[in-house]
């Protein structure tokens, strides 16, 4: 009973104090939130101007995959940096690296020799917000035509060079059989 008594006091004496300043507590953790979210989400690019270097491979003799590239400068009108991106290309998430020095950013995939087309592929680039709606309308199977990306950028692959149509060896060949008629054509004319 005695034991009782004295963590009933205990209780009263030490947690009640914590909980007649829980209003003060309340607001001072709400403001601690609120600075965290607005650091950790303050990093938006609005109205982007985008510089772009594109390139392909385009040699399909030694190569497997086919190496798409797209190198560009970013510019945000607030000089906002290390904006997170993230990019769709095809479908398919790509991961968009940051170079460490400058806003220069850089979007690479490859894809097998057969299944690469000639043409242009386009390359939706998304901030933390978009590609928030953009996996929430994959998951949810609605169009992701409806998420409107930061910006596009547009990479011609004029086409893979494969090798000449006819392989150097067969005209080779063709040539030799060609040269081996007409000299015995003209022995046989020489001998007649």
């Amino acid at each position: 009973m005695c034991l009782r008594v004295r963590v009933r006091h205990h209780v009263i004496t030490r947690v009640l104090p914590l909980f007649s300043n829980m209003a003060a507590m309340r607001c001072v953790v709400a403001a601690l939130l609120l600075v965290f979210v607005g650091h950790c989400y303050g990093k938006t690019c609005d109205n982007p101007e985008v510089t772009p270097k594109v390139y392909t491979t385009t040699d399909g003799l030694i190569v497997a995959n086919i190496a798409f590239i797209a190198e560009f400068h970013l510019r945000c009108r607030e000089n906002v940096q290390n904006v997170p991106l993230y990019a769709d290309v095809k479908g398919k998430i790509v991961p968009v690296i940051k170079s460490t020095e400058t806003n220069d950013y850089q979007v690479s995939w490859t894809e097998e020799l057969n299944k690469a087309h000639s043409g242009d592929y386009l390359i939706r680039v998304y901030d933390e917000e978009g590609y928030g709606a953009l996996r929430k309308a994959q998951r949810t199977g609605e169009s992701v035509q409806g998420v409107t990306p930061l910006f596009t950028i547009n990479v011609n692959h004029p086409g893979t060079y494969l090798g000449p149509w006819i392989q150097s060896e067969f005209v080779a060949g063709l040539a030799a059989a060609l040269l081996w008629y007409f000299a015995y054509s003209a022995k046989a004319k020489l001998q007649a």
